[in-house]
């Protein structure tokens, strides 16, 4: 039987020139190492079409001159660059592997005493942990996945940009006019954006006349219904409000500035939204996922721009790993924790997406509350899960179901008992 290393180690072809590779904005460093640990020849070459066509051209030289077989490249996965240089390669079919920049910085500090750092030092790791099958097993996405991985990492930016404004939002308010949000208690709410955008200083909303305040809010309201109500108690606090007064007319331009900030990110997450809704469609196994009850096309584009094809992996137990979601064991001297925590070594993007996903899933499908349940009231001996536990176990059976579901082509049924219960 053989380990992960062994099945890695098979993947390099005997013969073969390790071509390690040091990515950078401008200028890649390789070094070409033989399976005997010996270097070859070190070179740096430019990050464009001509710096690849060299590179392969030198590759192509060293190759005849040992009479090697050929070359594979192992190219450190350090932040973005080396993905032009991955698919470029991809085109031209020639092999290369991803390596971890944490495995490479700890092999180069468990190596040199010294803690040399430098671009061929670093390509000199990446050949040698290609040479001793300490690599990842890379998967370039093309097509509609790729479009879906761009598209939901766009997405997440997006919200998050939203959020940040939203805090800020909140915190210029909580000084200009603190009162504002127990009226609205919904800051992006369509009268509250409408409020914000014409004027925020509380004395001077406390001087405009009811009628004149509702017309000047109603000029730029772009909602179904004004909430007159709340524009009248607001109104009746600002008189009192312990708003700071100095600075007020800044902050307020800062306040507006920052509600059309807000308007113009949700308008891009409509189009974003449209977009992977479109994508997920044109995607095969998207209506076996869509089958289950509590799923929605944003969680499913999560799940595909961050596994890919599902035609790739061979069991579950490999999405809940790509996720970080397998319980990773700590133990010394005998000793081991009594909760095992969740390795989160993996797409923490997945994991943003699979986290809200599940809890919605376990208050809408009844199948996936039961079970939860039935682990937290378990006897206290078959040790009960507490509610954090329960989510996480319910993301890795989410995964292992959208698995089944793709492989075997079906569409999701509620258990037989639940049926029977529905049909009385």
């Amino acid at each position: 039987m053989k380990n992960s290393t062994a099945k890695k180690l098979a993947q390099v072809p005997k013969g073969y020139l390790l071509v390690g590779t040091d990515p950078h904005k401008r200028q890649h460093a390789a070094v070409i190492m033989s399976q005997d640990a010996v270097i070859q020849r070190k070179f740096k070459f430019t990050n464009s079409r001509e710096g690849f066509a060299e590179v392969m051209q030198r590759i192509v030289a060293e190759v005849t001159k040992t009479d090697s077989s050929g070359a594979i490249f192992a190219i450190e996965a350090g932040s973005h660059y080396w993905r032009n240089l991955a698919y470029y390669l991809d085109q031209q079919q020639v092999a290369f592997r991803l390596v971890s920049p944490f495995t490479l910085k700890r092999r180069r500090e468990g190596e040199d005493l010294n803690r040399r750092k430098n671009d061929y030092r670093d390509a000199e790791m990446a050949a040698e942990l290609l040479r001793t099958g300490k690599f990842m097993n890379n998967r370039l996405l093309h097509g509609v996945y790729a479009e879906i991985r761009a598209a939901y990492t766009n997405y997440q930016r997006l919200i998050e940009d939203k959020t940040a404004q939203i805090n800020l939002l909140k915190s210029r308010l909580d000084n200009l006019f603190p009162e504002f949000t127990d009226v609205f208690k919904d800051t992006c709410g369509k009268t509250a954006m409408s409020v914000l955008t014409q004027c925020a200083i509380p004395k001077v909303i406390a001087r405009i006349k009811l009628d004149d305040f509702i017309k000047m809010v109603r000029s730029r309201f772009t909602g179904k219904a004004l909430q007159v109500g709340k524009l009248r108690a607001l109104q009746a606090v600002a008189a009192d409000s312990i708003g700071i007064d100095d600075g007020a007319t800044s902050v307020s331009q800062e306040i507006g500035l920052i509600v059309e900030h807000i308007k113009l990110l949700t308008a891009q997450i409509d189009t974003t939204t449209k977009s992977l809704i479109e994508w997920v469609n044109s995607v095969p196994e998207s209506r076996y996922m869509l089958s289950i009850p509590g799923l929605g096309y944003l969680t499913i584009a999560g799940v595909l721009a961050g596994l890919g094809p599902l035609s790739n992996y061979t069991n579950g137990r490999q999405l809940i790993k790509m996720a970080g979601m397998n319980p990773t064991q700590k133990e010394s001297a005998g000793k081991s924790s009594r909760h095992t925590p969740i390795s989160k070594q993996g797409r923490s993007s997945l994991r943003w997406c699979l986290w809200p996903a599940v809890v919605s899933l376990l208050r809408h499908n009844t199948d996936f509350r039961d079970w939860a349940k039935a682990r937290q009231e378990r006897a206290a001996n078959a040790h009960p899960l507490h509610r954090r536990e329960v989510i996480g176990a319910a993301i890795n059976r989410l995964l292992h179901l959208i698995f089944a579901l793709v492989k075997k082509q079906s569409f999701y049924q509620m258990p037989q008992q639940e049926m029977t219960l529905m049909a009385n």
